[in-house]
């Protein structure tokens, strides 16, 4: 029998795990955050964006899917904040 090569995913707690021990690098786990969200977006036909300024506070972000979809875009910005420094951050924008 043939068995089909699966995709190896990340566990949300395998992907924890691996940034904790630092075996992602911050442009990897951007790139995992950032294609996590892609998804999302397609499935709901909404921006991260515009999901998660509607979402929060809400009873609706209790919800799994969107409990997960929010904590994805969470740690996606605190990602990018940790890789860049505000100095460059100020920097780029001159």
């Amino acid at each position: 029998m043939n068995k089909k090569k699966s995709e190896t995913r990340l566990t949300k707690e395998e992907f924890l795990e691996s940034m904790q021990n630092r075996k992602l690098s911050n442009s990897k786990a951007i790139a995992k955050l950032t294609q996590q969200l892609h998804q999302y977006d397609q499935k709901y036909n909404m921006r991260s964006e515009v999901f998660y300024k509607l979402i929060v506070g809400t009873p609706l972000e209790d919800q799994p899917d969107f409990l997960d979809w929010a904590m994805c875009h969470r740690a996606y910005f605190r990602t990018l904040q940790s890789k860049f420094s505000l100095k460059e951050a100020i920097a780029n924008v001159a």
